[in-house]
């Protein structure tokens, strides 16, 4: 399900500055739209959707009850491409060619990727051990960004520019809190649904003064996606209040990340 909708600010930011964007080149936007990758676009590398990819990524549930069983990509790259791209928003998949002696006219399968790295050190080098980044960390990089950071400097100047008010004219100055979201339940003529928003967010003048303006949000990071069923509870809430889909792109996500663990020893 994309995200892509005529109502949409993309803002960047360097080392906590709002990076202009005559500074910037479009390309690297550009180039992540048109690399998604969609099941049937194109033809002739067919890909068998495994029973354990379908139980560790939501997404790729959604693309066989659309599509079928049996994916269709241009080619091999494709389809490790979508797999890469559905593993960044749920349990992380790999593409695995078939043995000589599949009967079924496919070219390989998609599989989950069950990496033991991530659980486990991937190297040891003394007492630094260095494990692999999962899908799920991704998520969770994007979303501390916005939430976990001091400040939410990205959502302060998003909301300055939505209300467009004169701050000189607040009693005590705009002050924005972000809180983690709660299990919501929203309901529309085709039956109640439930979301949870990554996070909630109120603008005020002053910390108890007038509440400004209030959202809730969905944050992705890369191209991992918006699940069909928070896109529509998302759609259904909007009727009452300002809902938010974010996408975070962080250039040059790390693929590993190392640490070291020492015990203080006591002086006793």
């Amino acid at each position: 399900m994309g995200d892509d909708n005529t109502n949409t600010s993309q803002l960047k930011f360097e080392d906590g500055r709002l990076v202009d964007r005559s500074e910037t080149t479009t390309s690297s936007d550009t180039d992540h739209t048109t690399d998604l990758v969609t099941p049937g676009d194109q033809t002739g590398f067919p890909v068998e959707v495994k029973s354990g990819a379908l139980d560790v990524n939501s997404g790729l549930r959604d693309a066989v009850e659309t599509h079928s069983q049996t994916l269709e990509f241009g080619s091999r790259t494709a389809a490790e491409d979508y797999a890469e791209q559905l593993s960044a928003s749920g349990g992380s998949l790999r593409i695995q060619a078939v043995p000589d002696n599949e009967p079924k006219a496919i070219d390989a399968y998609l599989l989950a990727d069950h990496n033991p790295s991530i659980k486990t050190p991937a190297e040891i080098d003394g007492n630094t051990w260095t494990f692999d980044v999962g899908a799920n960390l991704y998520g969770a990089l994007g979303e501390a960004i916005l939430i976990d950071a001091p400040k939410p400097h990205a959502l302060i100047h998003y909301i300055r520019q939505d209300l467009e008010f004169d701050e000189t004219d607040l009693e005590w100055g705009l002050n924005v809190t972000v809180e983690r979201g709660q299990l919501l339940s929203v309901t529309s003529s085709e039956g109640a649904m439930r979301w949870t928003p990554d996070c909630f967010v109120e603008a005020k003048d002053g910390w108890n003064g007038e509440l400004l303006e209030r959202y809730y949000c969905e944050i992705k990071t890369g191209n991992a996606s918006f699940e069909r069923s928070q896109v529509e509870a998302m759609k259904t809430l909007a009727a009452d209040e300002r809902v938010l889909k974010i996408r975070v792109i962080i250039d040059e996500l790390p693929k590993q990340y190392s640490l070291r663990i020492n015990e203080v020893a006591s002086e006793a």
